[in-house]
């Protein structure tokens, strides 16, 4: 069973989420909450394996609340459903650690089965948002943006092109795998990229990690 929680400051939307994602056998929602205050002040165990974020809040941001919850809950998938996929706005969620990145008009299966492949470890798109996406991952990669990142964040990035896990890299660099991880997120901001596997692309281009 899928322990969801859902973010959404629309009560007609809330509800209407809440039902969908109950009806379904395979999955239950553990907490609901309509403001960053509240999502912050829930207690749940076991923990849940997806949060259900929207974009907008009335005292936040969805992706920064999204960041807050992972530290309580490391292990959680961040899944924001929005009504926008400008490409700044996907590329800025999916370089802060955001997992997938649905519209408010995709059909009630499509979210469930994106709840799901998220939940298992999948990235899923809209199509808008994975257009952006594509589009970015197509530019030749542009080394010289390395030269933004101080020592300590390239030998991090030559450790991650290596191979080596978030633990096994903070073990090396004598940091917590949650600095680390901060780190990784700061680091995509930098480059202007939209996920780690972009940023380790640039890296090995740039023969970090040899």
């Amino acid at each position: 069973m899928i322990r969801v929680v859902l973010v959404d400051d629309h009560p007609v939307v809330l509800a209407g989420l809440s039902a969908l994602v109950d009806a379904d056998p395979t999955m239950e929602v553990v907490a609901t909450a309509g403001t960053v205050a509240d999502a912050l002040a829930w207690s749940v165990q076991p923990e849940p394996q997806v949060c259900v974020l929207d974009l907008r809040l009335p005292d936040g941001d969805g992706v920064a609340l999204g960041q807050r919850l992972r530290e309580q809950w490391p292990a959680v998938k961040l899944v924001i459903l929005t009504m926008t996929h400008e490409p700044a706005t996907v590329l800025r969620s999916l370089a802060a650690g955001v997992d997938s990145y649905l519209v408010k008009d995709s059909p009630p299966d499509e979210l469930l089965d994106a709840i799901r492949a998220t939940a298992s470890g999948s990235v899923v798109l809209s199509s808008g948002a994975s257009a952006s996406v594509r589009v970015a991952a197509s530019a030749v990669p542009d080394t010289n943006v390395l030269e933004r990142l101080d020592a300590r964040d390239r030998e991090i990035l030559g450790l991650l092109a290596q191979g080596l896990s978030t633990h096994q890299v903070a073990s090396r660099v004598f940091l917590a795998p949650k600095t680390v991880r901060n780190r990784v997120s700061e680091m995509l901001a930098k480059l202007e990229v939209a996920t780690r596997e972009d940023a380790l692309t640039l890296a090995r281009s740039a023969g970090l990690g040899r």
